[in-house]
């Protein structure tokens, strides 16, 4: 979801729709912006900043204060609904902005991959929701093109590792610590350091780096937490 929080306060607040806005948690005394509606973000406001700085750039900004579990409580209710498409769904657990599925054995009910995913996007559109997509043969790979592919978000079997190359190295779900080394060292595309050998990768980023290499490679399983609807109760 590429303005989770902000599409659904449109959605409640349509007058908010060309007004730029942003939500914002307390922290040590500042307040910090934790999401921003597409006309802020037009205007500089990016997640992290203070509620302050934001103000500063834009005036006129309005500031809605962000309520703890409200993110996840809205991804499970679209998860829950995303059911019709998948039995599988979860939400993301690393960024807490999106879903994973897995559709294997599904997209052909829809006519094929591409009218699946076309239907899946004109639905959360209709519902006032902007979405990016993605099939790839791993949840790494399809996490990594949803966000930062510019090509197709079909990724054909046994292309995915070719579809990663050209991608920032955070397209790997990599901590902001371990891309910002990266970047340091010169390392701004996964296809910069994917073909070094795993002990010196090892050594210099960690274990948990390499996992993440194997996870969107395919050569390490990922399992997710699906999410479970409430039985409904019988007697």
């Amino acid at each position: 979801f590429c303005h989770l929080l902000a599409d659904w306060q449109v959605i409640r607040r349509p007058e908010l729709k060309d007004i730029p806005f942003v939500f914002v948690v307390p922290d040590h005394g500042r307040r910090i912006v934790t999401a921003v509606s597409p006309q802020a973000q037009m205007r500089g406001i990016e997640t992290g900043m203070r509620a302050a700085d934001a103000k500063a750039i834009c005036p006129g900004l309005q500031v809605i204060d962000e309520k703890p579990g409200r993110t996840l409580k809205l991804l499970k209710a679209l998860g829950e609904w995303c059911i019709r498409y998948s039995p599988i769904v979860a939400v993301d657990e690393f960024s807490s902005e999106g879903l994973n599925m897995e559709v294997s054995g599904c997209p052909h009910l829809w006519g094929g991959e591409r009218e699946y995913l076309k239907d899946i996007k004109s639905h959360f559109k209709a519902k006032g929701y902007t979405v990016r997509l993605a099939i790839a043969d791993t949840l790494g790979a399809a996490w990594a093109i949803s966000r930062f592919g510019k090509i197709t978000p079909l990724i054909s079997s046994g292309a995915h590792v070719e579809a990663l190359l050209p991608l920032p190295p955070e397209a790997l779900r990599l901590e902001k610590a371990t891309v910002v080394k990266l970047q340091k060292l010169g390392f701004n595309h996964v296809k910069s350091f994917i073909g070094m050998p795993r002990s010196v990768l090892r050594r210099r980023f960690g274990e948990s780096f390499l996992l993440r290499i194997a996870q969107a490679l395919g050569t390490q399983t990922e399992s997710i937490n699906s999410i479970t609807l409430p039985v409904d109760f019988q007697e």
